[in-house]
């Protein structure tokens, strides 16, 4: 195990998680710029690995329909996202036309898209205690599973389960990943004497664990391609946004799926079990 990475990791996270907390507690506008700050970042983190030319314009570019996008997503929300997909397909359907991009780089602005839409989907839509609770519950099981992956698999690791994609991954790590969110809410509920009221919230927990594992996965299959580590040196002893967002979009993601789910069927308050 390597200590002084941990260390540094350690000293990183202490100096930037209250910049990116900050924004997430007070919602709102202050959000909402961070949130296209860090979409755009992001964007352009994933263009310097595909090497496209003119990397600022386009960021720039990305960066102006992001604030394009806030503005739909307010007058008419209701329709915003269908709006905005449909935005994608045409620019795909343009960049074929004129042969001026490749899938790559289609898929990167897709991906980035969605997770923009799918952060401000989560703080943003509803009630704004329950955006901000259900924040921070993507980020917590996100950074459960990645930590304990981690550590899982260097102490105990020893079968290696996806060699073609992320190389250092082991069985045993990626079932740490899975379970640890499940036990530690657990326990969590023993320790607290909160009751979740219903054992299903276990099984969408262990959904959204799993969605941060196939989210890690997702980027490293970009880096793999591109023969890169990191995805930049953006956070030092991290990485790049993408090496410490890509779980936390994969959770998201899930998140949201799984709060459809549940708002169409009998288990409309299981998400939001603080209520």
């Amino acid at each position: 195990m390597d200590v002084d990475n941990l260390k540094l990791r350690f000293k990183t996270a202490l100096l930037i998680l209250p910049i990116f907390i900050l924004p997430i507690y007070m919602g709102g506008i202050y959000f909402k710029i961070a949130l296209i700050c860090v979409s755009t970042v992001f964007f352009f983190e994933l263009i310097t690995i595909i090497n496209i030319p003119k990397r600022k314009v386009t960021a720039l570019i990305y960066l102006s329909s992001l604030c394009i996008s806030l503005y739909i997503l307010k007058i008419v929300p209701d329709i915003a996202t269908s709006i905005c997909v449909a935005a994608l397909v045409v620019g795909y359907v343009l960049i074929k036309l004129f042969d001026r991009g490749n899938n790559w780089f289609f898929a990167i602005i897709g991906y980035s898209y969605l997770s923009f839409f799918v952060f401000y989907q989560i703080r943003l839509q509803g009630n704004p205690t329950d955006g901000l609770i259900s924040f921070f519950l993507v980020i917590m099981i996100a950074v459960i599973s990645d930590s304990f992956g981690y550590f899982g698999g260097q102490l105990l690791g020893r079968k290696k389960i996806f060699p073609n994609i992320s190389p250092n991954k082991t069985f045993e790590g990626t079932l740490f990943a899975f379970l640890t969110p499940a036990i530690f809410f657990y326990f969590l509920t023993l320790i607290s004497g909160v009751d979740f009221n219903n054992s299903i919230i276990y099984v969408f927990i262990l959904i959204m664990a799993l969605g941060a594992i196939l989210g890690d996965l997702l980027g490293s299959y970009f880096k793999r391609n591109f023969n890169v580590k990191n995805s930049s040196n953006f956070l030092p002893g991290h990485g790049g946004l993408l090496d410490r967002m890509d779980s936390i979009i994969g959770v998201g993601l899930f998140f949201i799926i799984l709060d459809q789910i549940a708002s169409n069927n009998s288990y409309e308050n299981i998400l939001y079990f603080w209520r």
